[in-house]
């Protein structure tokens, strides 16, 4: 029974594999279907595109090589009228100059012979009258005679003279018909002649005019094929927008995408061999002098002035008679008689509690009897992987801490801050701003992974900057960069560049794996985060 319900599983499982298989490649089939021919286009849009650009340019230069000849053909049009208006102009005038001397030549020749007539005529008048007088006006008989004979010689000379006159007559008549003919002959010929230049002129012109409206014609259709270009150009850019302005934009987007991806290597490179060379040589901090009251010397029982406890999950600690304990609400996981609200960790220092978030805490207060203590259980509400560890002060000048990790307070302790604004090594570790808690008492503090203390005897201890909590303020305090520069340029968040160097005598308080909270936010908060966190770190809490 058992074989065969093995068996059937096995066919079950089987099937739905294949019929996994069959729907996801059904799937991609339909997608290289459907999508595959767009994508072609898409991909082959671009080359369309060039290839219409081509295509329009030389349609473009067509048609102004058409314009030009058109212009040309129009200017060749202009000067042909011009021309032909200029020779007509030019037979006219010499027709008219000729015409003009034909009829001068004439009235010439007609003067020469009315002249010379006229000349005839006065000589013989004057001859007869010079006869008359010397034969008619004598009294002698035979002069008589002779008068008779002179008379009748100056009749018949008188109806030659008058024959002649008509002769002339006739010459002038004939002479100005003669001329008339010549002109009108002369008028036909260059009225013949002009017709056959005009005939051919305007047969040029036709010619030019049949010219231009080929050109015309070629003209409109190129235009027609320019404009059918234009749109589909446009039809393929309103269709494949996306393909077109990435084709376009893509260069300039990997150069960004590049930068982006380059610049915190760039950044790291640059911090790692100029940044911190510069800060290196930067004096370091010291915060003793400003820490508070007390002195950093033992005092006369030699008791240490500063001690740790054992990190722990769970933590019990002890509230001597006549103190209290102020701790972050939640951490209180004993029984809470005689439990208080404080508002503020410290009331002479409102302002710096608030910041520090110490404050809305709850306060137990130690049994009433003289010597009995009260042991309180503490533990963190909401991350079973973080640790508590206490610091017991006596007498302290002061340790530095980050305020977030302070979860409780025993005894006579007291809260301040001092600004390192011009020192190097604060800018390094994003730090200008230290919280400082001094006197005598206990500390309860917090880290993930573990939280530890360190002491330095007069020596020098080296730290990682992320895993440091706080430190003895009797310490010198200063940085240097990472001794290997390609695992913090590849992984900074292992490796960092910053490295806390501390020196002279007292503790250093650090935590296993601070990440461990970055790692277990959501998105939202981690962006929102990214930004608290510095400036929560600026201010040293």
């Amino acid at each position: 029974m058992q074989l065969i319900s093995a068996i059937v599983t096995t066919l079950l499982k089987s099937a739905l594999i294949i019929g996994a298989l069959v729907a996801v490649l059904f799937a991609g089939t339909m997608l290289i279907t459907e999508a595959g021919p767009s994508l072609r286009e898409g991909l082959e849009t671009p080359q369309r595109l060039d290839e219409l650009q081509e295509e329009g340019h030389e349609y473009t230069e067509m048609l102004a090589r058409q314009q030009g000849e058109s212009t040309a053909h129009d200017a060749r049009r202009r000067a042909l009228e011009i021309r032909l208006h200029q020779e007509q102009q030019r037979w006219e005038q010499q027709l008219e100059e000729e015409l003009v001397a034909i009829e001068e030549a004439a009235e010439q020749q007609i003067d020469d012979v009315q002249t010379g007539l006229e000349d005839h005529i006065e000589g013989a008048t004057g001859a007869a009258d010079e006869l008359v007088a010397r034969y008619c006006e004598s009294w002698n008989p035979v002069d008589w005679l002779a008068c008779r004979a002179v008379r009748r010689s100056v009749e018949a000379t008188d109806e030659r003279i008058e024959d002649q006159r008509r002769a002339v007559e006739d010459a002038v008549d004939h002479l100005r018909e003669q001329a008339r003919k010549e002109a009108e002959a002369h008028r036909q010929a260059a009225r013949e002649h002009l017709q056959d230049q005009t005939a051919e002129f305007e047969k040029q012109l036709g010619d030019s005019l049949d010219a231009m409206d080929e050109l015309a014609a070629e003209n409109q259709q190129v235009q027609q094929q320019l404009d059918e270009i234009r749109m589909e150009a446009s039809t393929l850019r309103d269709e494949n927008w996306l393909w077109i302005e990435f084709r376009d934009r893509w260069p300039y987007l990997l150069v960004v995408a590049l930068l982006i991806f380059a610049a915190p290597y760039l950044r790291r490179t640059l911090w790692y061999f100029v940044g911190m060379p510069l800060v290196s040589r930067a004096e370091p901090i010291e915060l003793h002098s400003l820490s508070g009251e007390g002195e950093d010397t033992p005092d006369a029982d030699d008791e240490p002035l500063i001690e740790c406890g054992k990190s722990k999950r769970t933590l019990q600690v002890d509230v001597p008679p006549g103190e209290q304990l102020v701790s972050r609400i939640g951490y209180v996981q004993s029984e809470r008689e005689g439990a208080k609200s404080e508002l503020f960790f410290d009331r002479q220092a409102p302002n710096l509690s608030y910041i520090s978030g110490l404050v809305l805490l709850t306060r137990l207060q130690a049994v009433q009897a003289a010597d009995s203590t009260r042991t309180v259980t503490l533990g963190t509400p909401d991350d079973p992987d973080t640790y508590l560890m206490t610091i017991d002060l006596k007498d302290h000048p002061g340790v530095v801490l980050r305020a977030r990790h302070v979860v409780g307070v025993i005894g006579d302790i007291t809260i301040d801050s001092t600004w390192r604004l011009t020192n190097l090594h604060a800018w390094a570790t994003s730090q200008v701003r230290f919280i400082v808690f001094s006197g005598t008492g206990t500390l309860i503090v917090e880290g993930y992974g573990d939280v530890m203390g360190q002491s330095v005897d007069g020596g020098r201890q080296q730290k990682r900057m992320p895993l440091v909590i706080g430190f003895d303020t009797r310490l010198t305090y200063q940085t240097q960069r990472s001794a290997t520069f390609l695992p913090y340029l590849v992984d900074p968040k292992r490796e960092p560049l910053v490295v806390d160097v501390f020196e002279g005598e007292g503790m250093v308080f650090a935590e296993k794996n601070p990440s461990v909270r970055k790692h277990r936010r959501s998105a939202g908060e981690a962006v929102a985060g990214f930004f608290l966190d510095v400036f929560r770190k600026l201010l040293g809490l």
